[in-house]
């Protein structure tokens, strides 16, 4: 086999999976998805193989450490998951929460009434 095929299929199986998967997680919790989707494109063109798949690796683990945590809920809109913090949905761009007239707190979409100050007051949008 030559190593433009075994490139090729490191690629496949490998670089492409852990990007898709970056640009989700990274879109979802509004974290640089940019960077973060294209970094294993990088790292893979400019390394050897296996140098490149290692470093690959510890991009990840930095990506674990530095992004925001807690999981991920879905959007009430598109359905995408979206980090619990973010009142405006990275993805379709509507609110992803309502907002309490009376304390200005977000609220969860699905809330009757303000978890903080039990105002029945919430934005309808």
């Amino acid at each position: 086999m030559t190593p433009f095929l075994i490139n090729f299929a490191v690629y496949i199986v490998i670089i492409l999976p852990i990007a898709f998967w970056l640009y989700r997680d990274s879109r979802g919790r509004d974290f640089s998805w940019i960077a973060w989707t294209f970094v294993p494109f990088v790292v893979f063109f400019i390394s050897h193989l296996f140098l490149g798949i290692f470093v690959l690796f510890i991009i990840v683990g930095t990506y674990f450490i530095f992004r925001p945590k807690g999981l991920l809920e879905k959007c009430p809109h598109c359905s995408k998951s979206i980090h619990p913090t973010l009142f405006i949905c990275p993805f379709c761009r509507k609110n992803a929460k309502k907002e309490c007239l009376h304390c200005h707190e977000p609220v969860p979409w699905e809330a009757k009434e303000c978890p903080f100050c039990r105002s029945r007051a919430l934005t309808d949008i």
